[in-house]
């Protein structure tokens, strides 16, 4: 019987495109992949630790059923400091499905990446808490406020390391096969097995994004804030400026790093599959994980023959 290969996984940060590494980890799955050690930043960690845990099927079922109206219930403002949401009551909901663990009790050695930009550097959590790291790891700036973490507030983990594979190079593992959410936009005809939506500029507004941006308006407005001239085009809200910004910042830190640290393979999920914020459309985002991941290994099988 052959021995089961295992192998170092790095899950990459991008908001709900982050949904794509549950289908990546399920075709890995089958094709007989052992999953040695995990390192991920923001929703790369929140998978991650969920995976390591032994509960990424009951996080999965859960996030399918989310849909434009019930997302708005876990959006806690933070009135005053330095993010617009909380996040309280989205991690005690994600912690009722796993309870609380350590890191380093984990079945699976588990690195969350997240950003200590007191100190501008990004810090490697592998002990303690797992809640706090992942809280801290998808600290989205201006969107989360700040976590502290061992007396020091961290942010999320792709601002400075948005695909991880440092952290695994000296894991003793046979392969580190990394999955970045950066990859080059993709244009997926009406007759594929798969429908991505448009860019980001093109794509419809969705109910629930444009009442926090009425609300974010309605505050600019109240703190004098507003936009003076209304002729500009295109209008970006708030939220629009600081998720498009990090989405641009993060390729460009992927591309650097994938370049410094290249994986034994890497699966690339198109930047366009979907916005960073609708985490409604897991299903469709779990699905196209799926399909990048099928093509990848593939595409690795045949180099190596």
């Amino acid at each position: 019987m052959r021995e089961q290969k295992t192998i170092s996984l790095v899950l990459g940060s991008g908001g709900a495109r982050g949904l794509a590494h549950i289908g990546v980890i399920r075709v890995l799955q089958r094709h007989g992949w052992k999953i040695g050690s995990i390192a991920g930043s923001s929703m790369g960690a929140l998978i991650g630790a969920f995976y390591a845990a032994g509960k990424l099927e009951d996080y999965a079922e859960w996030a399918q059923e989310l849909t434009e109206f019930n997302v708005l219930r876990y959006l806690d403002i933070a009135w005053g400091g330095a993010g617009m949401l909380k996040g309280q009551m989205l991690m005690e909901t994600l912690q009722d499905f796993v309870g609380r663990h350590r890191i380093e009790d984990l079945p699976i050695p588990l690195t969350i990446v997240a950003t200590d930009v007191l100190s501008r550097k990004e810090v490697w959590l592998r002990h303690g808490d797992l809640f706090d790291a992942i809280r801290a790891s998808i600290a989205v700036p201006t969107i989360f406020t700040p976590h502290v973490v061992n007396e020091r507030p961290l942010l999320d983990g792709g601002i400075l390391n948005p695909v991880p594979i440092a952290p695994t190079l000296q894991d003793p593992t046979d392969a580190v096969i990394a999955v970045s959410l950066s990859g080059v936009p993709k244009k997926i005809g009406a007759g594929s097995r798969l429908r991505y939506s448009a860019p980001s500029e093109e794509r419809p507004r969705h109910r629930y994004q444009e009442k926090i941006e009425a609300f974010i308006d309605q505050l600019q407005t109240r703190l004098g804030l507003e936009n003076d001239n209304e002729d500009e085009q295109p209008r970006l809200s708030l939220t629009d400026a600081a998720l498009l910004s990090l989405d641009a910042m993060q390729a460009s830190i992927a591309r650097c790093m994938l370049a410094a640290y290249p994986p034994d393979l890497l699966i690339e999920v198109p930047i366009n599959t979907c916005g960073a914020h609708e985490f409604y459309r897991a299903r469709e985002v779990i699905a196209a994980g799926e399909f990048w991941a099928e093509g990848a290994i593939e595409r690795f099988g045949n180099h190596r023959d």
